[in-house]
């Protein structure tokens, strides 16, 4: 009874018994060879496997040993960098870059140097891109590639001129025609941006370069595993993987595999594998629930450090919440009514597969969304009740200095918003409007007393530094909660100043207020799983619910 080391898998060699193949059966991402009778594990799990497998006689061969001495004095660093306390080694190679770190900060540069692949999940508005950056920094990083939204590569550009003091003809943003992109690419610079949606049109040059780092931002991106864009960036090879996100589980526990499949592959076995572990399955096949996430808590825990802005920003002001109710017109109310009949009707053809297939469900919802802000989204009519509280709140809120950021989730509410509150100068940020004008915009915002208003669509979500801003309303809300830390984590960050204040406008016995209670539950359960609450409450949205929502 034997364990001996190939390549990058544990082999577990013994005699045929059927006590021993049930425990091995139970390790993540185990494979038996039919021909050798072997059993392969990942690496990654020797500590599991030894501590289970040595007490009945297995022995590990020297290298294999080795192994497992090295992961119980790699959980030993991370116990402690979870405990805050900051190794002096790290602590002198972070001096020497002489960047300005916040305690938290310091840690989070420690994580990512011991695991050297791994979630960086703090919240948004915590300085994430500083501790990326580093790294790169203390480990003398050659090339470094940051993989970001379009429209952050900007940001990114700036954020590398503001604190490594390069210069901007020294970093390589990627776009334009393939010829530009592909001359781009054989520059001998350090950094290199791109975005997302050129990962598959430029692979084969990406992948011609050896680098340091990846640095995956907003890594969301990543977060559905049949993506091609998320199957490509696995492909490229490097010394060092981290990704970035504010909200590593958006919707569900499902998200975090294909992101931490990125950087540490194996670790969680194969999708399917990890579905099958970690998941509950109702009749028609849907996840209803989940299981064993105290183990599952566990292994995340030692490759995704999450630290939220209540926790290591104190000196951030209060973030306060209120809920400013609308009430329709007749008219609204008519049409309103109209519209849920007519998805009512449209359910009824097909009951089963409409009511299991949630995805075609909430579709069918955006026109009621449409409905409660603007009858001009779906009609002929101008009506809106939703904006004439707006513009009462907005005339008891914008005296003085203060400033208003206004989230839409549609870009013609958006453009509708521009015309209605015309008196304040507004500034638009939607997917129509270029990087240049989008940054002229910002700087608007943030240093002309005149524009006292910013409306924004999920354009708008990443990456935008608005502390300017006092107030957040949320015209209407998305169904993801990472979406609304998202927008939130634009005015409440790091270097606000002021108490911020978020406005949910809400019509009553509508979409809206169902919307925000599955924003509720969907909050529940991510805060469960990150470690900020002992229970994970099962997040559905069921029949019943979606049946309520219509029946209101």
């Amino acid at each position: 009874m034997q364990i001996r080391k190939e390549k990058n898998n544990l082999i577990i060699t013994f005699d045929y018994n059927p006590i021993v193949i049930e425990i091995v059966k139970k390790f993540d991402n185990r494979k038996f060879d039919v021909k050798t009778k072997e059993w392969s594990v990942p690496c990654l799990h020797v500590k599991k496997v030894l501590d289970i497998l040595m007490p009945m006689g297995f022995k590990p061969t020297p290298d294999v040993l080795d192994i497992y001495q090295r992961k119980v004095k790699y959980d030993l660093r991370i116990e402690n960098i979870l405990d805050k306390k900051l190794e002096p080694e790290i602590d002198n190679r972070i001096k020497t870059t002489g960047l300005p770190l916040f305690d938290y900060q310091k840690l989070g540069v420690n994580f990512l140097e011991v695991t050297k692949s791994s979630i960086l999940g703090d919240e948004p508005g915590t300085g994430k891109s500083l501790q990326s950056l580093t790294c790169t920094e203390i480990n003398d990083m050659k090339k470094v590639l940051i993989v970001c939204p379009s429209s952050l590569k900007l940001n990114w550009r700036d954020e590398i001129i503001k604190w490594l003091k390069i210069k901007e003809e020294q970093i390589v943003i990627i776009d334009g025609p393939k010829k530009k992109r592909d001359i781009a690419w054989n520059q001998e610079e350090k950094f290199f941006i791109m975005n997302y949606e050129l990962l598959l049109k430029d692979i084969d040059e990406i992948k011609k370069i050896y680098w340091d780092v990846i640095i995956a931002d907003e890594a969301t991106r990543i977060s559905n595993p049949r993506a091609k864009q998320a199957q490509a960036i696995k492909k490229i090879p490097a010394k060092r993987k981290y990704a970035l996100t504010g909200t590593p589980l958006n919707n569900s526990i499902q998200d975090i595999w294909s992101i931490l499949d990125f950087c540490q592959p194996k670790l969680l076995g194969s999708y399917w594998h990890f579905i099958d572990k970690y998941c509950v399955k109702d009749f028609f096949g849907n996840v209803s629930g989940y299981k064993n996430l105290g183990e599952l808590k566990e292994m995340i825990q030692q490759y995704m450090i999450r630290r939220p802005k209540s926790e290591v920003l104190k000196e951030l002001p209060e973030l306060m919440y209120e809920n400013i109710y609308v009430e329709f017109t007749t008219k609204e109310r008519q049409i309103y009514n109209a519209l849920k009949e007519e998805i009512i009707a449209e359910l009824k053809e097909n009951e089963v597969l409409a009511f299991s297939n949630l995805k075609n469900a909430l579709v069918k919802m955006v026109r009621l969304k449409q409905a409660t802000g603007s009858l001009e989204l779906i009609s002929n009519y101008t009506i809106s009740s939703k904006i004439f509280i707006l513009k009462e709140l907005l005339k008891d809120i914008l005296h003085d200095d203060s400033k208003v950021l206004i989230y839409t989730q549609f870009a013609e509410m958006a453009k509708i918003l521009e015309r209605e509150l015309n008196e304040y100068k507004p500034l638009l940020i939607i997917g129509e409007v270029d990087l240049k004008q989008r940054n002229a915009n910002i700087i608007k915002f943030t240093d002309k007393d005149e524009n006292k208003v910013m409306i924004l669509t999920e354009a708008g979500n990443y990456g935008l530094n608005l502390q300017r801003a006092k107030y957040m309303i949320h015209y209407d809300l998305p169904w993801s909660i990472s979406k609304i830390e998202q927008r939130e984590g634009r005015a409440h960050r790091q270097g606000q100043t002021n108490k911020v204040t978020v406005f949910n406008l809400l019509v009553q016995d509508s979409i809206d207020e169902y919307i925000l209670k599955i924003l509720q539950r969907k909050q529940n359960m991510s805060e469960g799983m990150l470690g900020d609450k002992e229970k994970i409450k099962k997040v559905k949205i069921t029949k019943k619910e979606l049946r309520k929502i219509l029946e209101v």
